[in-house]
């Protein structure tokens, strides 16, 4: 029984692939699925390539794709093959209802997973995954999507994203010329339905992307995350960080970019969900989070003219505000 997989298996059905691999019959699915992304990884060089793409979720419930780009190819946004097949599902992924800012790629057994932060949990779905991809790749492109099983999570590091300090033709280009890396150029272009993948673009493009928001600054969703709120004695506190925190990262900073109330419920137990809801009003009260109603809904955002209360509340657990600390349970971590 073959212990990797072959070009010459390419044109087979991938779940089967991957479950004939001895890695998954004896248990160890990720390393079974890390080769066949090795083996579609190595097809992404010419104009006609196999894509296999596996579904799933991180531990945090996130939707996420592990796509056969290394993450090495990710960091450098090179060879040219690589590079559009990352940008072209980069843009599947907007297709299919992820927000530009709650994307983030991560490293995961070498291999880049793209995660939708609060994504809908149908965005794991293979079937809208298969038919997002096949809308965003060329016609010639071998498509195949498979889910994992539930026990196995796509989790792993931020990959590094640096500025791009030199030019080129395409995306490179435009990334030199803003100042931002590529992928962060191809989600403000697929966001505003620009294809991501031209070989060329004309000298406007540039004034789009700045006047989109392009400015060398990495968005909201790769702020590294910040330790100490694990450690936070008081439960009401430690919920309100991370409500906040997860807000930052899907960049629902300013009245523009919003999220429905109740979803600051996420991640409290059942028996903790009334006092994640009188937090999320003290929030409010406190002028943390604004509101904005959505065609019937309650919807917030975070304050741009709040973001230093925020982020002392986020990073330390710190706050002046008299609401919020009436309702706090135990002195914040560090405190006298």
């Amino acid at each position: 029984m073959a212990l990797n997989v072959t070009v010459a298996q390419l044109g087979r059905d991938l779940p089967v692939v991957a479950s004939d691999l001895p890695q998954w019959q004896r248990g160890d699915v990720g390393e079974a699925v890390a080769l066949t992304l090795a083996a579609s990884s190595g097809d992404l060089h010419g104009r006609t390539y196999t894509l296999w793409v596996w579904t799933g979720f991180d531990r945090s419930g996130n939707p996420a794709w592990a796509l056969p780009v290394t993450t090495a190819h990710t960091r450098d946004f090179a060879p040219r093959g690589p590079a559009k097949v990352l940008a072209r599902c980069l843009a599947a992924a907007v297709e299919a209802g992820a927000p530009e800012r709650s994307i983030a790629l991560r490293s995961w057994r070498g291999y880049s997973v793209l995660v939708m932060r609060d994504g809908e949990p149908g965005l794991a779905h293979p079937e809208l995954a298969d038919l997002a991809l096949r809308e965003s790749h060329p016609r010639s492109a071998r498509i195949a999507v498979a889910q994992l099983p539930d026990e196995e999570h796509l989790d792993g590091p931020a990959i590094e994203l640096p500025i791009r300090r030199s030019g080129g033709d395409g995306l490179l280009g435009l990334a030199h010329a803003t100042g931002a890396h590529p992928v962060y150029v191809a989600l403000a272009m697929a966001t505003h339905g620009q294809p991501p993948d031209e070989d060329r673009y004309s000298p406007e493009m540039v004034i789009s992307l700045r006047e989109w928001g392009l400015d060398g600054q990495p968005p909201p969703a790769e702020i590294e995350d910040l330790t100490g709120i694990d450690d936070d004695p008081c439960p009401r506190r430690q919920h309100g960080r991370r409500v906040l925190q997860r807000l930052l990262r899907i960049g629902k900073v300013g009245s523009q970019y919003h999220t429905a109330f109740d979803h600051l419920h996420r991640g409290a137990p059942p028996d903790q969900r009334a006092a994640a809801r009188e937090v999320g009003e003290a929030m409010v009260r406190a002028g943390l989070l604004g509101e904005k109603p959505s065609v019937g809904q309650r919807h917030v955002y975070l304050r741009r003219e709040a973001l230093p209360e925020i982020h002392a509340l986020i990073e330390r657990g710190e706050t002046d505000d008299p609401g919020l600390n009436e309702l706090w349970t135990a002195p914040a971590p560090g405190s006298d």
